[in-house]
């Protein structure tokens, strides 16, 4: 799996699959996983983590308040890891996930106590062990996050009713939810997102009355 042989979008489809794997192996309910889990909502300076991983110590409430936080952001290419974006290492373990050519050109560079995963034979394998740090975000916030993600995930597979609308434009580079009000950013382009759901109350963004009367 190199950067000249597949895509970026392909290659970060096939990480993303192997590490659901690596968190989930058996699809055990015991496992607490989001993906795409935001912080910071309505803000400037909101922040998305690709992955987040919770492992209580047990059931206890002493047990949840003393479990541990991971989270897991994929970078498909050495162009991936360089953009300013997708950094967010606010777990108590934190790791990067990409092919091994990517590692071997940044390895250097791969901040001290992150952690790195790279495909190994169609799973994932440790080639550096990520260091506990200390997380500054309460486990309320981040247990909270990582259920709106999670429940955001279970709304756009249909099982529940799910609202079909379409991204409102603002104004400059601002949309938002017509369900929610949730604001989003294209980062300075005024292309209308290709996000295909929002991150808040998880409305499919495929067209509304217009796309249900097709």
């Amino acid at each position: 799996m190199t950067e000249n042989s597949t895509g970026r979008k392909e290659c970060t489809r096939q990480l993303s699959a192997m590490l659901e794997r690596h968190i989930d192996p058996r699809n055990d309910p015991r496992i607490y996983w989001a993906k795409e889990v935001t912080f910071d909502y309505s803000t400037n300076h909101k922040i998305r983590v690709d992955y987040m991983r919770f492992q209580p110590l047990n059931n206890t409430t002493s047990g949840i308040e003393k479990g541990d936080f991971y989270a897991y952001e994929v970078k498909s290419s050495v162009e991936d890891f360089k953009s300013p974006n997708g950094h967010n290492f606010i777990a108590d373990y934190n790791y990067y996930v990409m092919p091994a050519d990517v590692f071997e050109a940044v390895k250097d560079t791969v901040p001290y106590g992150v952690g790195v995963l790279c495909p190994d034979g169609g799973h994932l394998r440790c080639v550096r062990k990520a260091v506990r740090k200390d997380r500054t975000r309460p486990v309320s916030e981040m247990l909270l996050m990582l259920w709106r993600s999670s429940r955001r995930d279970f709304l756009t597979t249909d099982v529940a009713p799910v609202m079909h609308t379409s991204w409102a434009h603002l104004g400059g580079d601002e949309w938002c939810c017509p369900a929610c009000g949730f604001v989003i950013t294209t980062e300075g382009s005024w292309d209308k997102p290709t996000k295909k759901y929002c991150e808040d109350c998880g409305a499919k963004m495929d067209g509304g009355a217009d796309h249900e009367s097709g």
